[in-house]
């Protein structure tokens, strides 16, 4: 039995949720699909994985499918696109972070990098 209360049909993960729910845990891994240049401008986030959303395509057979993946971009308009992408390729264990790094960094300042 699993703790959190995603499923495969939902795509996208609220801030609270991601507070409340995940952030204290080690079951998932925050995947930062931010480019190069993005990063630079707003900062990393720490313990996390980085990949463009344009290499994901060539590497989808990389994706774990062991553990939850939170993806995150700018604003969560692209991270939900490619996790609509991934979950159409049965890897049911994608997620979007709403609001993208802006909100994360503001909800948790200490993950910035």
């Amino acid at each position: 039995m699993s703790f959190y209360k995603t499923n495969e049909e939902q795509e996208v993960i609220s801030i609270d949720e991601f507070i409340a729910e995940w952030y204290d845990r080690e079951a998932y891994v925050l995947v930062d699909i931010r480019e190069e240049t993005e990063i630079a401008e707003q900062g990393s986030i720490k313990n996390s994985f980085n990949i463009s959303m344009y290499d994901i395509p060539e590497n989808i057979n990389m994706a774990p499918t062991y553990i939850i993946c939170i993806l995150v971009c700018d604003n969560g308009a692209r991270a939900e696109q490619v996790v609509k992408y991934l979950k159409n390729n049965d890897y049911n264990n994608m997620f979007a972070l709403e609001g993208g790094i802006g909100k994360l960094f503001e909800a948790l300042p200490e993950v910035k990098g």
